[in-house]
């Protein structure tokens, strides 16, 4: 006699390996910790910033470049100034779409006592605000999807079993 085959049978899902799903959950889980995590870091980079504006010294610095491009996250402009010590440093800020600052035009920069190269810009942002933005825009793009993504598959998996 002939086999009897039947063409629609539908056959059990492979199983995976446990370093396969291992590997999975360690992947999802880096990915969903990434967004907060920049966002705790980006937070404590301005924060830090901030107590630098509130304790710091305040000099007079100068524009030395601008560099002004319509990616919102690489205007920055470049800061000389001179700390009581007669050293002259330099520092960078983030630029704002609504600032238009110019070359050679002074602005306050306000630095730490212990240490004269570390300085924000009054009036600009610093680089924890840009760190804070992009883990807030990492968690809306990927964690929101990839959740929803698993507990679509868990719904369907859970009515799978009820079927069968």
């Amino acid at each position: 006699m002939d086999a009897v085959s039947i063409p629609d049978a539908v056959l059990p899902p492979k199983r995976q390996t446990f370093l396969a799903r291992l590997g999975g959950f360690a992947f999802v889980t880096i990915l969903l910790l990434t967004g907060p995590t920049l966002i705790g870091i980006g937070s404590s980079m301005a924060g830090s910033d901030e107590e630098l504006a509130r304790t710091g010294i305040h000099a007079t610095g100068s524009i030395v470049d601008f560099d002004d491009v319509r990616k919102a996250s690489n205007r920055k402009i470049t800061v000389e100034y001179i700390a009581a010590d007669g050293t002259g440093y330099s520092t960078f800020a983030s630029v704002d779409h609504d600032q238009h600052p110019t070359v050679g035009g002074d602005v306050t920069v306000i630095y730490s006592e212990s240490n004269p190269g570390k300085a924000v810009v009054v009036g600009y942002d610093s680089s924890g605000v840009s760190v804070r933005g992009i883990g807030a825009l990492f968690l809306l793009i990927l964690t929101i999807p990839l959740g929803l993504v698993l507990i679509i598959k868990r719904l369907r998996k859970n009515c799978r079993q009820r079927t069968v």
